[in-house]
């Protein structure tokens, strides 16, 4: 009988504690917009407390996670976006990279490219869509709750802005330099009057950025001089760069590689809130906002260069008025989800003169041109000679080499065949740490070769992975890079503020996978069974 009814106990207490955690509200209920914020190419460790503007109030009054990494080991812009917003590594949402070579068509693509010509971006020859996502969004699981709440995305790129929006947004809007202004595709409708209006009928005369320098004037920058050696010359390496100057291809370029490309993002973001009435229904609405300037800034320049910490701080003043505005017009019922894509490498020159090069070539910096031209050399004596090309044996990208089954085929040989050879080649080189195929990275326990696979996509994936040695930088002779998976590209921030989000510093390691689940929970969404990443605790604080 003792047990019997210590069983009913038992049993009564789970029960109550299960409808109890039912009632209990989220941490923040349901806020009238929810934002999610990307700085591109931003590195945690150059955010701080006393930052004036937006950035500063979110780490002061946000819940600040300071271990947190992507994921995944193909650190560029297309994949890192995906994971922020969908919750699932970059594989699983069928983005291995920024561009691939398609197995079966042996074609180039580019991650967010469309071979529908109703997905036509305005004024352009381009196709873009989210067809090659095969994940759903943060936005999209708000809309299956909530059909009558609304998704917009703004960004500096396409594959930013498109990649966070998901893919049923009721709007997005890029920066697109071909045509020198703010525009979207034929998947999402036409372009609303209000986004025409603040193009102007030439951007740089009566639209929006008439109202920018024709110069771009910085300080030196706390760190190291202007004019530094490995900086980008293109548009000069000190303050005074030209902008809003020159015909308009020379406009358009200069404008995206500036801080003002972010801070048009801002303002035009503004006015979708207010043209859309977003967080203004009754319901909760979203907007995504990626900001893209830092990372064409930092390829030129480093991120330790007078120019880098120009544009940061500008981004800092941008988000600072944004989180006024939305003051204002939501009363402060809203919440922000802040992260990033990836980091960078510092240029190979400051970390010579630091201390910090570990790579084994002198210097760290490997001319890009020099190495594909031997590698291809290589394979010409392998496998094409005496009048083969091996530029149509093996295409480059996504951080690895694809071959063309088809043309190994004529040649007498078997991808296995190149694979094996490239691999030996290219292990024979300091500036390699060691080459993946897919077979490795299955088989293998190494903590590498699971973020490999979790960028890994079948048909998309390169038939081998290309792992550099630390601080080790194929590029051109000037500017830095990332999509290595080292920390320097790996950390970003994750930060959540809002209300009933309890702020504080948290050292539990965490990724940006995570953002969109947590989210989604705490919206009560319906969240996707088969997601990467976890649900965080929004509410205590612990382990600072």
């Amino acid at each position: 009988m003792f047990l019997l009814f210590r069983s009913f106990i038992i049993f009564a207490l789970s029960l109550l504690a299960l409808l109890l955690l039912a009632q209990s509200p989220s941490a923040f209920g349901s806020p009238k917009l929810v934002l999610l914020v990307s700085v591109d190419q931003l590195s945690p460790g150059r955010l701080s407390v006393d930052m004036t503007g937006g950035l500063g109030r979110l780490m002061r009054q946000g819940r600040v996670y300071t271990n947190a990494r992507l994921d995944h080991g193909l650190t560029n812009t297309c994949p890192g976006h995906v994971a922020i917003s969908t919750g699932v590594n970059p594989g699983k949402a069928g983005i291995p990279g920024n561009s691939y070579i398609d197995h079966v068509t042996g074609q180039q693509r580019y991650c967010v490219d469309d071979l529908d010509d109703a997905h036509r971006v305005f004024g352009t020859e381009l196709n873009r869509s989210p067809n090659s996502m095969t994940a759903t969004a943060l936005g999209d699981w708000l809309k299956a709750n909530s059909p009558v709440s609304r998704v917009f995305s703004v960004g500096g790129k396409d594959r930013s802005a498109i990649t966070m929006a998901g893919k049923n947004p009721d709007g997005v809007y890029w920066y697109e330099r071909s045509v020198a202004k703010f525009t979207s595709s034929g998947y999402y409708g036409p372009l609303p009057d209000y986004v025409q209006a603040f193009n102007g009928d030439i951007f740089f005369v009566d639209g929006f950025a008439a109202r920018y320098p024709k110069t771009w004037e910085h300080k030196a920058g706390s760190l190291r001089v202007d004019d530094y050696a490995g900086e980008s010359g293109e548009d000069l390496r000190h303050s005074g760069h030209p902008v809003n100057t020159g015909e308009l291809g020379e406009r358009a370029a200069r404008f995206y590689a500036s801080p003002f490309l972010d801070l048009a993002t801002t303002e035009l973001a503004k006015r979708v809130v207010d043209e859309e009435r977003l967080g203004q229904q009754g319901v909760t609405d979203l907007l995504a906002i990626s900001y893209s300037s830092l990372d064409v800034v930092g390829h030129r320049y480093g991120p330790y260069s007078g120019e880098s910490e120009d544009t940061l701080a500008r981004i800092d003043t941008t988000i600072g008025e944004l989180l006024a505005f939305l003051d204002e017009r939501l009363g402060g019922d809203y919440v922000v989800a802040l992260s990033s894509d990836h980091g960078v490498l510092p240029l190979p020159e400051w970390l010579v003169e630091t201390g910090e090069m570990h790579c084994p070539v002198d210097g760290g910096r490997i001319s890009i041109e020099k190495a594909i031209l031997r590698l291809y050399w290589q394979l010409y004596v392998d496998f094409t000679a005496p009048f083969g090309d091996p530029r149509d044996l093996v295409g480059f990208s996504a951080a690895g080499g694809t071959v063309s089954a088809t043309y190994a085929q004529q040649l007498g040989t078997t991808v296995e065949q190149v694979v094996d050879s490239m691999e030996r080649y290219l292990e024979e080189q300091a500036y390699i740490e060691a080459v993946w195929t897919p077979a490795e990275l299955e088989g293998s326990n190494d903590p590498v070769s699971r973020l490999y696979r979790n960028s890994f996509v079948p048909g998309k994936s390169p038939h081998f992975f290309i792992q550099l040695s630390e601080t080790c930088l194929i590029y051109f002779a000037e500017g830095t890079s990332h999509g290595t998976v080292y920390d320097y590209d790996r950390r970003v921030p994750v930060i959540f503020y809002g209300a009933g989000v309890e702020p504080g510093v948290i050292v539990e390691a965490v990724h940006s996978i995570d953002i969109a689940p947590t989210l989604g929970q705490e919206l009560g969404l319906d969240l996707p069974v088969d997601l990467d990443g976890r649900v965080l605790d929004l509410r205590n604080v612990y382990g600072n």
